[in-house]
């Protein structure tokens, strides 16, 4: 335990020395300092550039949980994990509405989310005007006049009176009271705008047929997270309501711009819906896997974060490490990409960085206590012109027995 404890209060030192002198430099920076490194230098035993490099003994960092790991190019192993409405998709939405005025005198889908086939009778409508259309069509075929008669038909055509009925008034020479509206598409009646009786006018909106064999799910994404996001990933849907299901989607649409107010963007995701478990309205999570984007990456607990940057602790050689500060992108499952400040290959201490943060704390209470006793220590500069007169930290000797006797 006391080498424990000689660990400890080496590493103290060494980082609280990082944070009086200013950013960690790299062996290339540390050669060309300067007089005002100099007494930070001591701090660390005047052993190398760095004044902040510590030294770690691999066997009792084993004992302590720091591991080690370098930093590698590879697949951040990302996913995403996000929430959303299920809709119906708009191509597989369809209003039906009456191209003339007239008289609902028949109302066959009479109630909403009621299954509809293709073609099926939705209501029976009068109308005088297509009355009067269909006597002229039998008026000008009786007379022989091919214009008039192809004319009259045109016009029935415009009304989109179903050419079954057509020929049935072809057949049998008499004009029918009523048009049948028809199902667009097979589907449910999703809305119902009609009632029995009702007058409506050219152009009213009377129903909405939607088929929800195929849903669009849109989900929240997140700003920071839309970066790995890319129109054609595959998602993975599940509901509440249906916790032993799963469904596969496609992510088909992402908005161009961000929601001011919660900071997401909408993705929307295609999903097959073949057994018809999944109803509009739904809450739905899903799970979005990115393609495989290589990154240079460390383990997530390969950096500390300060407050005002990110650092990670590089083997410098000789078992020597060093705090640097780096940039991070993404982040993974269990690896943040870094962006600048590794290369490919570096060592870094991999967990138990809080002992170091912990322990720096410890060190910058020790170091303001040492300067009111007017030790005079000459951290990193802070003693402009100082030179290295007076003993730094590493002068100070502490044998097994004191450094026992300060952990107690």
């Amino acid at each position: 335990m006391k080498s424990l404890g000689i660990l400890v209060l080496a590493l103290a030192a060494a980082f609280a020395g990082y944070a009086c002198g200013g950013k960690a430099r790299s062996p290339r920076q540390g050669s060309a300092a300067g007089a005002d490194s100099a007494g930070v230098e001591d701090m660390a035993g005047g052993a190398g550039d760095s004044s902040a490099a510590v030294p770690v003994d691999r066997a009792l960092a084993g004992r302590l949980g720091i591991t080690f790991a370098r930093a590698a190019v590879q697949p951040l192993g990302r996913e995403t994990r996000v929430v959303g409405t299920l809709a119906y998709a708009e191509p597989r939405r369809v209003y039906v509405s009456a191209r003339v005025m007239g008289w609902v005198e028949r109302l066959y889908a009479d109630y909403t989310g009621r299954p509809v086939r293709k073609g099926e009778p939705l209501l029976a409508l009068y109308a005088p005007e297509l009355v009067s259309a269909q006597e002229e069509y039998l008026s000008a075929r009786r007379l022989g006049d091919k214009s008039l008669t192809a004319a009259a038909r045109r016009r029935l055509d415009l009304w989109s009176i179903p050419a079954d009925q057509i020929d049935s008034l072809e057949r049998t020479g008499q004009a029918r009271r009523t048009l049948l509206l028809r199902a667009p598409m097979t589907g449910e009646v999703a809305e119902k705008m009609v009632t029995q009786g009702q007058a409506i006018q050219p152009g009213e909106n009377l129903f909405l047929i939607a088929d929800r064999s195929v849903l669009w799910v849109d989900l929240a994404v997140y700003e920071m997270d839309a970066r790995a996001l890319r129109v054609g990933e595959v998602v993975t849907v599940t509901v509440d309501a249906l916790p032993a299901k799963t469904y596969r989607g496609r992510v088909t649409f992402i908005t161009p711009t961000v929601d001011e107010k919660t900071r997401t963007l909408t993705a929307r995701a295609e999903v097959a819906n073949a057994d018809g478990a999944l109803r509009p309205g739904m809450f739905a999570t899903a799970l979005i896997r990115p393609a495989s984007e290589k990154a240079l990456t460390v383990p997530t607990p390969a950096v500390l974060p300060t407050g005002t940057q990110n650092l990670v602790f590089v083997n410098r050689g000789n078992g020597q490490f060093m705090p640097r500060a780096v940039q991070v992108g993404a982040r993974g499952d269990s690896l943040v990409e870094i962006v600048g400040g590794l290369q490919p290959g570096d060592e870094v201490i991999a967990s138990a960085t809080y002992l170091l943060d912990s322990e720096s704390n410890l060190a910058a209470a020790m170091q303001g206590l040492m300067l009111q006793m007017g030790m005079g220590l000459n951290m990193g500069g802070m003693q402009k012109g100082g030179g290295r007169g007076q003993e730094g930290m590493a002068g100070m000797k502490m044998d097994s027995s004191e450094a026992g006797g300060a952990r107690r």
